[in-house]
């Protein structure tokens, strides 16, 4: 009879640090894949933006407005359940050469014309699943940023 009541005992002491250790790594999952999922529109961005197209084939209705918007639209195609539109920040700007990274004020925004280096920036808020990390951290989302330094193909203005 007497060991009952120690089972209950030792769930509630154990419990709560077994589902914060569950919730930690699910959080840290979570926040992994936003991470990848940004990366991986920012590279896939990137290579559309070097070609000079308007628009990629794959890329679902509506057309994009500008190669820019086209940008956009090609990283949150990449992560449909991951990324939500109003927390991306993009900033495409394009530079001469890739001597002139350096100082920003250089740069022209747009994805840049034939042989251009173009810089891509990403910003990402991502909010955490749960309250806990937000009470220890003392903030509600991580920042995730993702840059790409490409250069442009020789391809013909238009």
């Amino acid at each position: 009879m007497k060991r009952r009541g120690s089972i209950i005992i030792e769930f509630a002491l154990t419990g709560p640090l077994l589902f914060a250790l569950m919730m930690t790594v699910l959080e840290g999952a979570w926040q992994a894949l936003t991470a990848a999922t940004l990366d991986i529109g920012a590279r896939e961005a990137s290579r559309f933006g070097a070609t000079g197209a308007a628009a990629p084939d794959w890329l679902p209705a509506p057309a994009p407005t500008s190669r820019e918007d086209a940008v956009r639209r090609i990283v949150l195609h990449f992560g449909p359940y991951v990324l939500h539109p109003d927390r991306l920040n993009l900033s495409v700007a394009a530079f001469a050469g890739a001597s002139a990274l350096g100082a920003r004020e250089q740069g022209q925004a747009g994805a840049g014309g034939a042989g251009e280096t173009v810089l891509y920036e990403l910003t990402y808020d991502q909010p955490f699943l749960s309250p806990f990390p937000a009470m220890v951290l003392g903030r509600t989302v991580i920042e995730h940023r993702s840059r790409m330094i490409v250069r442009n193909e020789p391809f013909p203005a238009s």
